[in-house]
């Protein structure tokens, strides 16, 4: 899970940029406040327009040259897909904005997510292919006293002018008060923050190509053990990191945890088809997470294939995340080969 803030303050701004208009402009991102980053390299989303019915049009650019989202050895060159994830998140920041029962400096936190590539070559770089629009509605809401808790979102997405997929997001709300009293329900002590522990990284034991990775920075894996057709690894949180950390945190950032599942995923097809990381995608994912991850206790990881795959499933890989020996989140993906016919 991770927190977003959604102050009166910004949501005023957001009002005033946005408009009606049907066309998006993609010349300018939009303020890093708006999408809760301190970095500028880290905002995709250049344009938002709400509507009054519970829908949405928004714009992102996708990066060319990203230290994480671009640091791929794939072959040929690929959208990341969880850079696509991104951007929808993002998006989904400025609708719970602009909505008309959002409460005041609320929180936000993602509950759940599912992302659905079409197929390995929407995800095709060049040439306008980095112009990605997000059609997005609202499929459910809750309120209490008249006041949001919780929207579930799908969002329609093109890339280039073709359909690229979609992705289907359920957010909570909470005031500062109630966000608190949650966030230590499973603590006995104040979590500590992210640039307390930078002392406490260690590297991982895994080279990155094994990943499909150049940097090594972006390996969030460690002590892989294979066994029965299964995986069991650390989770290597990377604390110094200038995306997943882009700020101060006092809780595993939400986008760390599908990173480590595609990482397990790929070592999992690795290890028993012999795939190669660089001609592998991923094409799907759904992830449920059911408490905040603590960032001074061990995540342990766990991946298997689905048994009996399903026609056209490609590779299907389910992640589960351990802390404290509970269930932390859970994943399910879907892995495919970039060449053609792969499987």
């Amino acid at each position: 899970m991770t927190t977003q803030t959604m102050s009166t303050q910004t949501m005023t701004t957001l009002e005033r940029t946005t408009s009606t208009g049907e066309g998006l402009s993609f010349d300018r991102t939009v303020s890093r406040r708006l999408v809760e980053r301190d970095g500028l390299q880290e905002v995709f989303l250049t344009d938002f327009q709400a509507r009054y019915d519970g829908r949405f049009l928004a714009g992102a650019r996708l990066p060319r040259a990203h230290p994480y989202y671009n640091d791929h050895l794939n072959r040929p060159g690929l959208h990341d897909p969880l850079v696509i994830l991104e951007s929808v998140r993002q998006a989904l920041r400025c609708a719970t904005r602009v909505h008309p029962d959002a409460p005041s400096q609320a929180l936000a936190f993602t509950l759940g997510s599912r992302l659905e590539i079409g197929s390995p070559g929407a995800l095709a770089t060049g040439a306008g292919l980095d112009e990605l629009e997000l059609h997005g509605r609202e499929l459910r809401s809750w309120s209490r006293k008249d006041v949001l808790t919780r929207v579930v979102h799908r969002v329609e997405l093109v890339l280039g002018g073709l359909d690229l997929g979609s992705v289907t997001a359920d957010t909570a709300l909470r005031p500062p008060a109630a966000y608190r009293k949650l966030r230590l329900k499973e603590r006995t002590t104040v979590p500590p923050g992210s640039d307390e522990l930078l002392e406490q990284e260690r590297p991982s034991t895994l080279p990155p190509y094994l990943l499909g990775r150049q940097r090594p920075e972006n390996v969030v894996l460690s002590e892989p053990r294979f066994a029965d057709g299964g995986l069991d690894a650390r989770l290597r949180v990377p604390l110094s990191h200038s995306s997943f950390f882009d700020r101060r945190q006092d809780h595993l950032p939400a986008a760390v945890l599908p990173e480590a599942a595609r990482q397990a995923g790929l070592l999992l097809v690795g290890e028993e088809f012999g795939r190669s990381p660089a001609r592998t995608v991923l094409l799907g994912i759904a992830m449920d997470q059911r408490q905040f991850a603590e960032l001074d206790e061990e995540i342990t990881v766990r991946a298997g294939f689905v048994q009996p795959p399903g026609a056209g499933a490609g590779l299907p890989v389910t992640v589960e995340f351990r802390q404290r020996a509970a269930v932390l989140a859970q994943a399910r993906l879907r892995l495919a080969g970039t060449e053609p016919g792969g499987r």
